[in-house]
This record gives structure tokens, sequence and C-alpha cells, in this order.
């Protein structure tokens, strides 16, 4: 099979007993598929695009909703993982990335395709399908993991993070917060991280095995998965010790220390890598400790908290703890490897970070913030705009009426309760996407 549009058949790897996307059947979504018949809607004459997403069964669930409401589904393969949790004919493409573009917009043409559903809006392979779809007056419906955490994923229609078409201006959010329903709160559905990452694992076997076949598929996360792996493992192998020392700073911290919190990010998130202009995260270390020891208030403490899928090797414990050793705060810096973070936003001084979904928790504590990358967060009212060495005697907390108008906006505009990772939590946030989507007659 050679070209860029072959279809995925019985012969591949993965593929075996694959039809054409079939309705929702008994025991396979069709509570999904029920419950949305009360959101309204037809989705006859819609061809939704499918390009990659999370390493789940939410893709497929999604597509076989739509398809049993009317709608035509066009999937197009990139590499192996993307066969895996997708038992249906698609597309293949198999050509070079250069080239995508070109074959992308024939595609968008010649199948007619009204909307275009993928998970990260930075991809390589998924920025061209954005720009393409706005030049086209598209639909898209661009999904991330949810801006508010554990119990919701993100749907945008412009771009996800710094790239979200939501008001940047207090003002704008005001206005726009009396306008929109925020959606009712729903208990969290739970989503084991064992699930999820056999999940993954399942993702890059088929990525493994079916790599010839896509040879000139180009990854885009920077640290190779056997990298990844190795580094959960060593994780593992130390985690009665990291366990013992975290023990013994939060103790620290909980004996009436005044400290900001830095939560750190991962190196290879397009947070990272799109929405803010450091190159890496001991790039930000670098920046914030020289803050904290030029300006800090003397007693203060710095609590740097590791990313929970933090896998870099060496351990990023021993990168913070150079610098601080570097800057003469090595009492100055605690360290904390695991844990729930919400305890610590609660009872800190302030929290600076690059652009994390931590700031939501900061924001709903009431406390000081500083933003060092692009979110749409960062604003008069919500965020210090001040330089950072200002941060720590200056910041003030941020305004309540303000906090609780974004939190609204966010939740109205851009959040679909439930999750990628469970069975019961992809019912329920196809249900919601299912029924947004019926909603939006024309695209933004």
């Amino acid at each position: 099979m050679s070209g860029t549009a072959d279809r995925a058949g019985p012969s591949l790897a993965f593929a075996a007993a694959r039809t054409a996307l079939p309705a929702p059947q008994a025991g396979q979504g069709v509570q999904a598929a029920r419950a949305a018949e009360g959101t309204g809607g037809d989705f006859s004459g819609r061809c939704f695009l499918f390009l990659q997403g999370p390493a789940s069964p939410f893709g497929f669930r999604l597509a076989r909703t739509l398809a049993g409401r009317g709608a035509r589904i066009v999937k197009v393969h990139l590499c192996g993982g993307d066969l895996v949790f997708w038992p249906a004919r698609a597309r293949l493409f198999r050509g070079r990335p250069q080239d995508w573009p070109t074959y992308l917009e024939r595609l968008m043409a010649e199948e007619a395709v009204s909307d275009v559903v993928l998970f990260g809006d930075c991809r390589p392979y998924h920025a061209p399908a954005v720009r393409l779809g706005h030049a086209r007056g598209l639909r898209l419906h661009l999904l991330e993991e949810g801006y508010v955490r554990p119990g919701w994923i993100t749907c945008e229609r412009r771009g996800v993070n710094a790239h979200s078409d939501l008001p940047r201006a207090p003002e704008s959010l005001r206005e726009v917060a009396v306008t929109v329903a925020e959606p009712p709160s729903r208990a969290p559905l739970p989503e084991p991280f064992p699930r999820r990452a056999m999940w993954d694992v399942a993702w890059h076997a088929g990525f493994a095995a079916l790599a010839p076949l896509f040879h000139r598929y180009r990854r885009h996360t920077l640290a190779h998965p056997a990298v990844d792996y190795a580094g959960w493992i060593v994780r593992w192998l130390n985690s009665n010790s990291a366990t013992k020392r975290d023990r013994t700073a939060r103790a620290r911290l909980g004996e009436g220390v005044s400290y900001f919190l830095l939560p750190l990010q991962l190196e290879g998130d397009y947070q990272m890598r799109a929405h803010s202009s450091f190159r890496s995260v001991e790039e930000v270390v670098r920046l914030v400790l020289a803050s904290f020891a030029r300006s800090a208030p003397a007693g203060a403490v710095l609590a740097v908290k590791r990313h929970p899928y933090d896998t870099s090797l060496p351990a990023t414990r021993r990168k913070v703890e150079r610098v601080a050793a570097e800057f003469g705060l090595t009492e100055r810096v605690v360290f904390i490897e695991g844990g729930d973070i919400e305890p610590l936003v609660k009872a800190s001084a302030g929290v600076v970070l690059v652009n994390s979904t931590t700031a939501l928790q900061a924001l709903r504590h009431n406390k000081p913030l500083k933003v060092l990358g692009r979110a749409t967060y960062d604003m008069p009212g919500l965020a210090h705009q001040g330089p950072l060495d200002g941060f720590w005697h200056e910041a003030a907390a941020p305004d309540p009426r303000l906090v609780e108008a974004y939190r609204r906006v966010v939740l109205a505009r851009t959040q679909i309760a439930g999750g990628f990772f469970a069975p019961a939590a992809i019912e329920r946030a196809v249900v919601g996407l299912v029924a947004r989507m019926a909603e939006e007659a024309r695209p933004a």
C-alpha cells in the first residue's frame, strides 16, 4: 500500500475486522448516544474530520455517537498509534510532513468537511489543520485536558490556552460573564492513573509496531517514549525515598514559614514550547531563584513543586538544588516531588508560574499570582502585572469578583464535564461535547 490517501484495512496490524464507522451498539457507548438524544440537533449534512486524539477510546466513542446522529466521519491516521483506538476504516497519511498541508486542504475540499476534531492544537500536524480550518470557515473542536481539573475537558474554537479567544481585559471579561450560563457542577468521575498508563503503552505499542509503514511521521514530543518510560521506572524505584523527603519538606512548610510556590511544568509541553519564551525548566528555575535571591523578604522560603508527570533524567530535584546553591538559597528553597498541590497553594504567600492550571487554584484561594508565560488569566485584577522582582513585596490578592467572572466564563465557554481516560468519564464528556456541537450552527 503506497501513497498518502490509502485506507486502513484488515490486512494491517491492529486492523482486523475493521469496517466503516458503525452507529453505537448496545454496550458500546449507546448510553452516551441515548443521553445525547435530548440535546436536540441533527448532524446530517455535516462531515467531521478527526485527526489525532488522546491515547484513549475517546475519539472513536465521539465519532460513533456523531455517526449515529447522521454525521459523516473522515478519520486520518498519521502513525501506528492512531490505529489502536479506532476499530474502523480510516485514511492513512504516509507522506512527508511538508506535504501534509496540501494533502489536508485537498481532503477538506473533496470531502466537504464542515467540522474538525483534534487534540492539541499546537502539534505540527494539527497547527496547519487549525489554520486551514479558520481560512475555510470550518467549525473547529480543539480539545485539550481541562483548564479546570479534575472532572473537565477543554474544547475551544479558535485555539487552546494562550491561543484562546477568551476575553483578555477585565472589562470584557465582566461583560461576557453576565451573558453566559455556568454549566451545572458535577462530581468528577475517577480516572485511575494505571488505566491511563496502560492506554498510553498500548498507543506506543501500535506506534512501534507500525513504524515502518509510517516511517516519515515526526513525533510531537521532545523525549523518546523509551526515555519517558525509563523515567517512570526510576521514579517508582525512588518513590520511598521521595516520600520521606517530601514528608520532611512539607513539615517544614507547616511550621508557620512564609513561603511562595513555584509549580514546575514539563519541558515538552506546549504550555512551555508555544505559550512561553522559556526553552527549559532550568531556565525558569534560574530566573525565579535569581529574583528571589535579590528581592524576596529575608525570612521567606520558595517551595518548588515538581510536575506530577515529570520523568526527566537526571532528576529535576538535583537541577533545582544546584541552581539554589549557585544563588546561596540552599536553606531557603524547598523541593517537593509528589502529593496534592492544592494544600501548598492554600497555605502559600503567593504563586509564581509559567502558565499552569495551578493558577486557577491560586485564584480560587485568593493568592497573589505572577505569570511568566502567556495565559488568559494574566490580566490586571487576576495576576501581578509588574516585574517579578516587585512581586515578592508588592503583589496583591486577586479581585474576588473578577475571579468569579473568569471562572464563570471559562466553564461556560471552554469546559465540558467528563474526561478522556476512563469509560464513565469518556461517556460523560461525549454527551456534553455532542450537545455543544449541536448548538454550533455556524463557525465562530
